[in-house]
């Protein structure tokens, strides 16, 4: 994304053709066909395309030209309504087309190009029936200003900065923001249709989020920086406690330069929290421990509320930033938040993981910034035992790979880095309770005997092995009444300290059983999901062994001291999981291959047996039955509701990064999708062209949700639309462009689906 953040007025022609619809749905049943036309917003402006009775309409319609400005451009979307003409009553929506213009404005821009002209094809999508059809239409867009790199700030969701650009400062982590009040909770609400609903808190949603995305840039140009990399967009959806929703935005605040222009190295950043999880030109000299800090706040209606928001994001930063202070280091990276909500208690999460930062004294590495990304396809390194070690080192391994597959000669071995791995120099007043090892490589640094970090897997040279999924799951459950919010936020903070130790115990038995040598756990993610009577606390990563740790230590790490457990048996019962899926509870033809799966956490339910005491002996036996299943019913429901919105806030799992990856919960990507989804593992070599965030809500009127079955009906058909709409945008990137860094979030799952999908 690229956003325009001078005083100056851009000026742009962008001209619309509408060519024509396929597939479009039945809207007269007494013709079986449909009247069909199009309008065209931007902005205030609307026009129309002639009416055609057809299911596969051709219009293509005359030019439909606005004179803006790429502010404009970025600001608000293309609109496109496909209709059904009726003459005697109101005309009946069948879908929305929604383009974002921004889109082109960047390949434009990045490119050097003043002229587009392309033809692409874009889902119709309905927020009750999901995509209904196709749209193909025509752009042209002219930039009537010369390109000025000063003007603009590009934002990229990914952790890397382009080949042909250099980090020339860090200022850190940069946020941004917006509340705005929930459609779903109007009194308008009380007599429109659900679909008016669900289109205004849809358009609701998107125009908070670009608001927060401009306000971000703005931030990072006060700053003094032209990029924002490693951005992450999340929706907090609060309710009928404050009747908000929020939409946060974070991200690092970097300066680039074009060409190969070498720049100074850069200094300790202002503020020494950063989204990226890999520091540029390899200045991480140390490696602390994972960080996590969490807060429980009770919302209200405030009268300022993205004031009150902030600062309870500006405490937990403050506080994870002196835990990593309290291990010895001077920066936190990989750094995440997350909000999870339940009636008016919001349970704030932010990790990270704290590094060493160097004073930039050191020569930058010169290895290939290619040669550092890992092969696709293949998560187990093969290590070819007739290369030559470096003997001026008298390293205790070989660290090249495969000539084969990495390509490489064994004259022009890899940059080995392993004080990226050392325990800080710094002494500190806390001990640290973990022991250490001297690095197995130098011989002058420690190493910790277990390293956990929510940074990607290193490249293939730091491990030898296979790279394993790794997930486990603490349960609590929460007795008080959520009617009772000061006890029940209560209980759920005292509950916390305890899951934390007891995840981290299950963690790394969990590690033995998978991967004995394992001795590093790299991005780790940690999920957070409360209900009404439960909290529950995930954590996935990925497990390796690190050949600068020793391995005779690395095989059996010192795990009793943090251990919850009291017998061999307990630690089996907790390593025990019931998966299920959501594709074998559907039934499929055999020649539709999905696209994707949804593998659910099973979480065992807690059972209330004073379900029926609390019946007066007056009612009749049939009455008390009849209102405890009713009651079992709902809970029942209400619990497969919960076990799917905990799985998909797990998110996308990418298979190729790791083997097991079958038996972890979370959204899985088919292979058939690749080469057009590429994993975290390639992208280091490509050139982002544009960024793309959109939200879709969805809502099923036409089955009543009764079991899992009809739950995971629902929630494949959305998952398998948004795949096929984000084919339909990948069109815009252009002929070879892919899908990288993609992320499908679900902060809401009742009734309605609320999906936000983030691409570079």
């Amino acid at each position: 994304m690229l956003i325009p953040v001078c005083n100056e007025r851009l000026p742009v022609r962008l001209e619309i053709c509408v060519q024509s619809a396929k597939a479009l749905p039945v809207m007269n049943k007494s013709i079986n066909s449909t009247d069909a036309f199009v309008e065209v917003r931007f902005l205030e402006t609307i026009d129309k395309t002639e009416v055609i009775t057809s299911l596969n309409p051709v219009w293509n319609s005359e030019q439909f030209v606005f004179d803006t400005d790429e502010k404009e451009l970025t600001e608000e979307w293309l609109q496109l309504r496909v209709m059904d003409h009726d003459t005697y009553s109101a005309n009946d929506a069948i879908g929305r087309v929604n383009v974002d213009c921004n889109v082109f404005l960047e390949r434009m821009r990045l490119a050097k190009s003043e002229h587009l002209e392309e033809t692409f094809t874009m889902r119709v999508y309905d927020t009750i029936y999901g995509n209904r059809g196709e749209l193909t239409l025509s752009i042209k867009m002219h930039l009537l200003m010369q390109y000025n790199p000063k003007n603009y700030v590009q934002i990229m969701s990914t952790s890397f900065v382009p080949t042909c650009l250099r980090v020339s400062d860090i200022f850190g982590l940069v946020d941004n923001i917006r509340c705005e009040k929930d459609p779903d909770y109007e009194w308008l609400d009380k007599i429109r249709t659900p679909r008016a609903t669900n289109e205004a808190r849809q358009n609701a949603i998107r125009v908070t989020m670009r608001d927060a995305m401009m306000g971000i840039a703005q931030k990072a140009y006060k700053m003094g920086g032209n990029a924002i990399i490693g951005v992450h967009e999340s929706v907090d959806m609060e309710g009928s406690a404050s009747d908000l929703l929020t939409c946060r935005v974070i991200g690092t605040c970097v300066k680039v330069v074009h060409g190969n222009f070498q720049p100074a190295p850069y200094g300790k950043p202002i503020k020494p929290i950063l989204t990226i999880d890999k520091l540029p030109a390899e200045r991480q000299v140390g490696l602390g421990s994972l960080l996590t800090c969490r807060s429980i706040q009770i919302l209200n209606e405030d009268e300022n509320p993205e004031t009150v928001r902030r600062d309870y994001w500006v405490a937990l930063r403050a506080e994870i930033f002196q835990q990593a202070r309290s291990v010895g280091c001077n920066l936190v990276v990989g750094y995440s938040e997350s909000v999870n909500v339940n009636d008016s208690v919001a349970l704030l999460t932010c990790t990270g993981t704290a590094v060493v930062l160097s004073d930039g004294s050191e020569p930058a590495s010169t290895s290939n910034a290619q040669n550092e990304s890992s092969a696709r396809n293949s998560p187990v390194v093969i290590r070819d035992s007739s290369e030559k070690e470096i003997k001026e080192k008298k390293a205790l391994f070989k660290f090249n790979g495969s000539e084969g597959r990495e390509k490489r000669s064994d004259s022009a071995p890899r940059a080995f880095r392993c004080n990226q791995f050392h325990c800080p120099n710094h002494e500190t007043k806390y001990h640290t309770p973990s022991k250490t090892f001297a690095c197995s490589y130098c011989k002058n640094g420690l190493v910790g005997e277990f390293i956990l970090s929510t940074q990607q897997c290193p490249p293939p040279q730091y491990y030898a092995g296979p790279r394993n999924f790794i997930q486990v799951s603490v349960c609590k459950k929460i007795s008080s009444d959520p009617n009772e919010t000061s006890d029940y936020a209560a209980d759920i903070g005292n509950a916390l300290p305890y899951s934390d130790h007891e995840l981290i115990g299950n963690l790394l038995t969990e590690a033995k059983s998978v991967y004995p040598l394992g001795n590093a756990i790299f991005a780790v993610d940690i999920t957070n999901a409360v209900c009404d009577d439960s909290l529950v606390c995930i954590i996935t990563g990925v497990l390796v062994r690190l050949l600068v740790i020793q391995k005779t230590e690395a095989a059996s790490p010192s795990i009793t001291n943090v251990l919850s457990f009291s017998s061999l048996q307990r630690q089996h019962d907790a390593r025990r999981f019931s998966w299920g899926t959501v594709r074998d509870a559907i039934r499929f033809k055999p020649t539709v291959q999905s696209n994707l799966t949804l593998k659910i956490l099973n979480i065992k339910q807690s059972m209330d047996d004073n379900n029926s005491s609390s019946a007066k002996s007056r009612l009749r036996l049939n009455t008390i039955v009849d209102k405890v299943r009713r009651k079992q019913h709902k809970e029942y429901v209400s619990h497969v509701v919960f076990e799917r919105h905990m799985s998909l806030s797990i998110g996308i799992h990418e298979n190729q990064s790791a083997g097991n990856a079958t038996s972890i919960a979370g959204v899985h990507l088919s292979n058939s999708l690749y080469p057009h989804f590429v994993n975290k593992d390639v992208i280091e070599g490509m050139l982002p062209i544009a960024r793309f965030c959109d939200v879709f809500v969805r809502e099923d009127l036409t089955t009543a949700v009764r079991d899992s079955t009809t739950v995971d009906g629902f929630v494949t058909n959305a998952l398998e639309e948004r795949i096929t709409t984000i084919k339909s945008i990948l069109s815009l990137g252009g002929s070879n462009a892919v899908v990288a860094n993609m992320k499908i979030s679900c902060p809401q799952f009742n009734s309605v689906l609320i999906f936000i999908i983030c691409r570079d």
